[in-house]
């Protein structure tokens, strides 16, 4: 069935680039699919605060006459901070008769009810994923250095001794207290070493 489509595109890094390279893909997405894009709006993501992105989703909601589906890249474009936001948001569209479509998770709410599942679950994962980030960004800011800290050269060697030698993983991790992911590191290092010497 055609469908007539306005696209949302959320720009995260900076208001002055106006970088049309998403909101390209998904009108040649929508346009594949054999659909026509009716309209197109950008907004801009959390780490802008021009204005709260619900004023943007507003005013794409009020203009919602003669359209099918509302198209977005990934579900963390969605407007919200909660799963209550993300219902309204759906029953908004339910009580206009405009479907919703993820490109990047490939949901769309029109084929039936157990897509709603897949949309909160994408939902959740990116709403996390942004938090994680936030998260990352502060702490960078503040100073502090992310991942696990680097095995000193010494410590190193003495580790690809032990391994040489015989000794389990998780032993020579104990003894020298870095993590046994350290030491399985350590270890695939020395094997690709003697895999590149033979």
């Amino acid at each position: 069935m055609h469908k007539h489509v306005i696209l949302c595109t959320v720009v995260q890094s900076s208001p002055t680039i106006t970088s049309s390279e998403p909101a390209e893909h998904l009108r040649q997405a929508v346009e594949d699919r054999g659909d026509t894009v009716v309209g197109s709006f950008v907004d801009f993501g959390p780490e802008i605060r021009l204005r709260p992105r619900s004023v943007g989703w507003k005013n794409i909601l009020e203009s919602l006459y003669g359209v099918d589906q509302v198209v977005v890249m990934s579900a963390g474009d969605l407007p919200g901070k909660s799963m209550r936001d993300l219902l309204h948001l759906l029953g908004i569209l339910r009580d206009h008769g405009v479907g919703l479509f993820v490109l990047t998770e490939h949901i769309d709410t029109g084929n039936g009810s157990s897509v709603m599942l897949d949309l909160i679950t994408a939902y959740r994962a990116a709403q996390l994923s942004q938090a994680i980030r936030k998260g990352q960004a502060k702490a960078l800011e503040a100073g502090k250095v992310i991942g696990r800290p680097k095995v000193p050269a010494n410590i190193r060697l003495r580790i690809q001794a032990c391994l040489a030698m015989g000794h389990g993983i998780r032993s020579t991790a104990r003894h020298f207290h870095v993590s046994p992911a350290s030491v399985i590191n350590i270890r695939r290092s020395m094997d690709q070493i003697n895999a590149e010497a033979a």
